[in-house]
């Protein structure tokens, strides 16, 4: 259910690039992944003895070998927008998103999320003091994007792009897709929705996001 997971998948799929998809488990799959790749990043790809992690790299990757449908811009100006948009979402509203979540799971009444937290907490310096930031910094991101999106139908130029799919797969880490798009179990789904992605004046953020994976992303998905 990562986003920076869906994020690889959906431009794999939107290329019609096949691909062989191993699941990782939080926590339980961190050796098994570090002696498969050397490393504890996900996602990462795997190309014959070529391990790429990152999925901004994966991405750059695939570009590379299949440029059509293209996922970037044609000019350089629109292309370093698109870079813009990733970066942001890349760096600041998924890390940020994720340690609101952190905060719900540690809280859980669930076992499972608990445990979860526990684990992700500690390799991502969770505390109360940085959840209040995340907290700010997610409200300004999707301050951001309300104003942006205004009568948009694309972050960049006319048509969808690498920026639409990563802003639309980051958002899910503060309030996922209906299960008509992404499925979710019941409380995986009640952990990833915090309340500040739930005010009415970032509804039309979330219907931007919904509307661009019925266009663009294929089907509903299943992680």
């Amino acid at each position: 259910m990562s986003p920076w997971s869906e994020r690889a998948r959906w431009a794999f799929e939107f290329k019609g690039v096949a691909y062989d998809k191993q699941d990782y488990q939080i926590g339980a799959g961190e050796e098994e992944l570090k002696k498969l790749t050397g490393q504890a990043q996900v996602p990462v790809l795997l190309v014959n003895d070529t391990v790429t992690p990152d999925s901004t790299a994966i991405l750059n990757w695939l570009e590379e070998q299949k440029p059509q449908p293209a996922l970037l811009p044609a000019s350089d100006k629109e292309r370093a927008e698109v870079m813009l948009w990733e970066e942001l979402m890349d760096w600041v509203l998924g890390p940020q998103g994720r340690v609101l979540i952190l905060g719900k799971f540690l809280s859980s009444d669930d076992p499972q999320l608990r445990q979860g937290g526990q684990f992700m907490g500690q390799k991502y310096q969770y505390s109360p003091y940085a959840e209040k930031h995340a907290k700010v910094a997610v409200e300004r991101v999707l301050t951001i994007l309300k104003h942006f999106l205004a009568g948009r139908d694309y972050l960049v130029g006319t048509n969808f792009s690498r920026a639409d799919l990563t802003t639309a797969s980051m958002l899910a880490v503060i309030n996922p897709p209906p299960d008509d798009l992404f499925f979710f179990p019941a409380p995986a789904r009640a952990g990833f929705t915090d309340p500040l992605a739930q005010r009415p004046e970032f509804a039309p953020v979330f219907a931007w996001r919904d509307q661009i994976y019925r266009k663009h992303r294929g089907g509903p998905v299943k992680p």
